[in-house]
């Protein structure tokens, strides 16, 4: 099953251990709503999916931000390289619609980069946040 969220990708940090989860859930309604087929589905969720990640991005660079956290610059940077990605994704999408080839370019790419992004960076974010007593997200 694509996006499976595993405890083992839990930060500590629960405001954004809360979002990483929700934007798995995105993710796989996308997915679905693009596999199958669904072009008013499909381009919901994506706004949706878009939106979220981009809001996301902007509380966790905000937080860091606020925090002091030292990988600030190269979070950023990797927030950035994600959301570009996502863009040449939607171009897809909107040239060719909810097909599955696009639907399984999304999933393989996004997946991959969440997870590696959720537990590698954000990952030492969280055992940063532990190490410096950093306050709640909010």
């Amino acid at each position: 099953m694509p996006f499976a969220w595993t405890k083992d990708l839990e930060l500590g940090i629960d405001e954004i251990d809360e979002q990483h989860r929700e934007l798995f859930r995105r993710a796989e309604r996308l997915y679905h709503a693009m596999r199958q087929g669904q072009p008013p589905a499909a381009e919901a969720m994506l706004a949706s999916f878009r939106d979220f990640v981009l809001s996301h991005f902007e509380f966790e660079e905000r937080w860091m931000r606020r925090v002091g956290f030292p990988g600030l610059e190269a979070h950023r940077k990797a927030h950035r390289e994600f959301a570009d990605r996502l863009h040449a994704v939607t171009g897809e999408y909107r040239r060719h619609g909810p097909v599955p080839a696009v639907a399984d370019t999304l999933r393989e790419w996004s997946e991959a980069w969440l997870l590696e992004h959720i537990g590698g960076p954000d990952r030492m974010l969280g055992n940063w946040a532990a190490d410096n007593d950093a306050a709640p997200a909010r």
